[in-house]
Parts: C-alpha cells; structure tokens; sequence
C-alpha cells in the first residue's frame, strides 16, 4: 500500500495593479499629488532615458530629461479611461504634452525565491559567484564568493557587476607601472549594494581596509551580512556619497568602486580625484554606451586617464587612473 502526501494550500494571494504613467517633467509633481490623493500606494517616479533633455538642471548640474515615468500599485483595479482624463486634464492645465498611461496585473509569485532558487553559480574573472543553494564544491582555481539573491543590488548576473569583477580580477593580475596594484591597502566600494564588490575585493586583497558605502539602510545590513557569510571583514558605512565623513578618514585609496548610475558617478569624480592616491584607480559602472563620453569627460576633468573599458551587451565599466 503507498500513501501520497497532499499539498500544502498556499494562500491565496491579493491581486495587486501597477499603473505606470510617461509625463512631461512640468507635471511630475502635481501628478503624484493626484495618485496619492486616488489611494495608490509605493509611487516612485524616475527620468526616462530615452526621453531629450529638458532646460532644467539638477543639484549636480546635469540636464533633467523632459519626461519621467511615473509607477504606482493598488490593490484595486484602477479605471484606466478616469486617470488617463484626470492626467490629460493636469498636462492641458499646464501646458504639456499628453500623458501615456497603462495599467497591468502584478504577478504575486515571490520572485525572490523563486529566482534565487534557480540563478546559477557563475564565473566572473577570478570570481566564483554563488548562492546559498548551490551545494557543489567551487572550482579550485577561483575565488569564491558566496552572495545570495536578497533586498540589496548585486547576486553576479548583471552586466555591470560581471565588468566591475572582470575588472577587479584584471587589475589584481597586471604589475606594471600603469597598473601597480598588487598591494592594495586601501578600497573603497560607493553604492556598494549586497557587497558583492566588497568581498570580491577584499578576498583578493586581504590586507586591505575595504570600506562598503551605501545610501539604502537595507544594503548596509545585507552587505554587513554578506561579509559575515564570507567570513570577511568589512567596514559598512551609511552615507549619501561622502556625507558622512568618516568614508574619507580611510583616505588615500588605493581603488575605488561605484556600480551605480551614470550622473552619480560623474558627481563623484571630484571626491575620488581627492581621496585616491596617485596611481589610484577608479572602477566605474552601472553605464549604458551611450553614457561613456559624459563620463569620460568628468573624469578627464578631474585629472584621471583612462585605462581599460569592458562592454558587456550594452553596458559599459570604465577604468580609470588617477594621474
């Protein structure tokens, strides 16, 4: 006689709705008012890439693009033809361009899980990446670094943590006069995410001080423990860039890192430029192509040359010396 288990019954999971709404800049602000007054929870607006830059610039001089895109979620359907009037009524009101607004069903799976149960170990450069799951010895040529998929950027698979890491594995491999970073003391990781650049770094450089840096409360406890599951050391800061000031008493740098985004990252030049050596270099990423002159440019400024580029799919990690 055989038995089958039943099931567990899973809970039956509350529909959720994204409305997502493309408006001109001029109405980002009374547009969100007026989501937030209709119920919407969780919105977040963001300057569209693709949108031309507008007249307005912001706290670190960079154009603004003229069209943002706005998301937002409720637990009830909203009535797509009654927000698209309301918002169309607010742009007419302004003079701006007709919004475009969609809505669609949000998929309740817990995606966290369920990708982090299937995402792969992988190699990047010197690098064994993997999570938790993966039961199999890492391979004895590399270093393994142990990262599980959580609330915090940086498991292995984007294209701009694999640049930054082939990098790193580059950059520990040359010894010339260019690229003498064989005893790095010094490493700084900017936005440093699940600090995944963090331990990568200071597995390669053991000697090193390695200070992880991040504006999000949750990254700063998600690499802190991270670091513990590596049975690394780590000195994890929260900090907007160089705000507090006890990211520049690790100064001079030996290397710094900052897998962020294209208009952070050319703000900092100025700051990397004080606070790394001579010889130092800058490892930067969280680049599309089309980013690469913007930021050559601010780096160039601030006294750097430039090194070594990887192009991964469409995204760029750029290497610079400080000279």
């Amino acid at each position: 006689m055989t038995t089958q288990s039943c099931p567990t019954p899973q809970p039956e999971l509350t529909p959720l709705w994204q409305l997502t709404a493309r408006v001109p800049l001029a109405a980002v602000d009374a547009a969100v008012d007026l989501l937030e007054q209709y119920g919407f929870l969780g919105i977040s607006w963001l300057e569209c890439d693709d949108a031309p830059a507008s007249t307005e610039i912001d706290d670190n001089g960079f154009p603004i693009a003229s069209e943002f895109q706005i998301d937002a979620y409720t637990r009830d359907k909203p009535d797509l033809a009654f927000i698209t009037g309301t918002l169309h009524s607010l742009t007419t009101l302004l003079n701006a361009a007709d919004p475009i607004v969609t809505i669609s069903l949000v998929d309740n799976t817990d995606w966290l899980s369920t990708c982090y149960k299937s995402l792969p170990a992988r190699i990047a450069g010197d690098f064994y990446i993997y999570g938790s799951h993966i039961t199999e010895a890492p391979p004895s040529h590399v270093i393994p670094v142990r990262v599980d998929a959580a609330t915090a950027f940086g498991s292995g698979e984007h294209s701009t943590t694999i640049g930054c890491l082939t990098a790193l594995s580059n950059l520990a491999a040359t010894n010339t006069d260019d690229l003498s970073i064989t005893n790095a003391l010094s490493i700084l990781d900017m936005g440093c995410g699940s600090g995944i650049l963090s331990i990568a770094a200071k597995k390669r450089w053991q000697h090193a001080t390695v200070i992880s840096v991040d504006n999000d409360p949750e990254s700063v406890r998600v690499a802190a423990q991270n670091a513990h599951n590596n049975t690394v050391q780590l000195t994890v800061i929260e900090s907007e860039g160089f705000a507090n000031p006890s990211v520049a008493t690790y100064a001079p740098y030996d290397i710094v890192l900052a897998n962020i985004l294209a208009k952070p990252v050319c703000a900092l030049a100025p700051h990397f430029a004080t606070t790394l050596r001579i010889g130092g270099i800058a490892i930067l990423s969280g680049l599309l192509s089309r980013h690469h002159e913007e930021v050559a440019a601010a780096y160039n400024a601030a006294g750097f040359i430039a090194i070594d580029t990887y192009t991964i799919e469409d995204w760029m990690t750029l290497v610079f010396k400080k000279a």
